[in-house]
């Protein structure tokens, strides 16, 4: 089986090379401006492209391609064979809550998020390590944090991306911390019956560094009051937030 990857080079692309050879599938690696060759099985676009009608299975990591379904291996699920993934952040809180959705039926989530510089590709890591923020953050992120630079639009994607796979209302407000790699989100979650803690499996590691090479999203801080429970999570954005998921998706089109 041979995958293509667009956007080969970047970060998500990168991940989503590293996951495809990790289950020794061959891997055709492109730019945005590459042609598809004519044996490709299938392709995730990992950087935003042109629009793209493609007639092979397709996984959209950008949220950008039109006419797209979404799809979480093991959450949420579709038929179609042109497909996206969630946000990166919508992707890893879905992951840690969907247990505890399917016994009690999650009805309203608030959600604060600190995402790392990692999400704005690898030029956001590169302004972090050289301390030349300013321009793609809007401002210092050295020993600083800073409002989310798209954070409208980031905003909107989380709650979308929930609200679509779990029917609940959904607030989000988002920050820039700094961190290369890894996003944690504080958690007020409702639902319509009373919580177990059991669905709620506490770790002792809840810090990006701990998780940077982490294939799972763990969760810590559980505070559970009848049906209520604020919670922390924190994952890979890219590993487990999508490619993970991405390459799932892929391979079962």
């Amino acid at each position: 089986m041979k995958i293509a990857v667009i956007g080969a080079r970047g970060l998500v692309g990168r991940a989503c090379v590293m996951e495809l050879q990790s289950r020794g599938i061959d891997v055709i690696e492109l730019s945005t401006s590459s042609s598809v060759p004519d044996n490709t099985e299938g392709v995730i676009v990992a950087s935003a492209m042109k629009e793209s009608m493609l007639s092979i299975p397709l996984v959209d990591c950008t949220g950008e391609l039109s006419n797209t379904s979404l799809v979480l291996p093991n959450i949420l699920c579709s038929h179609s064979t042109r497909v996206r993934i969630p946000n990166c952040m919508a992707s890893l809180i879905a992951q840690a809550i969907a247990p505890l959705h399917r016994q009690c039926s999650v009805t309203s989530i608030i959600a604060t998020c600190m995402q790392s510089a990692s999400g704005a590709g690898w030029r956001g890591v590169k302004a972090l390590e050289e301390d030349t923020t300013e321009k793609i953050f809007g401002g210092t992120l050295t020993n600083n944090i800073l409002p989310h630079e798209n954070a409208k639009r980031e905003e909107e994607a989380i709650n979308s991306d929930l609200n679509e796979i779990f029917g609940c209302t959904v607030t989000t407000t988002s920050f820039r911390v700094p961190v290369s790699t890894g996003h944690v989100a504080s958690l007020r979650i409702e639902t319509k019956s009373v919580i177990d803690k059991n669905l709620l499996p506490v770790s002792d590691c809840i810090d990006p560094r701990s998780l940077e090479n982490k294939r799972s999203v763990s969760i810590g801080r559980v505070r559970v009051d009848k049906n209520t429970a604020d919670i922390v999570i924190c994952g890979n954005q890219l590993i487990c937030g999508t490619a993970i998921p991405a390459v799932t998706s892929i391979l079962s089109t």
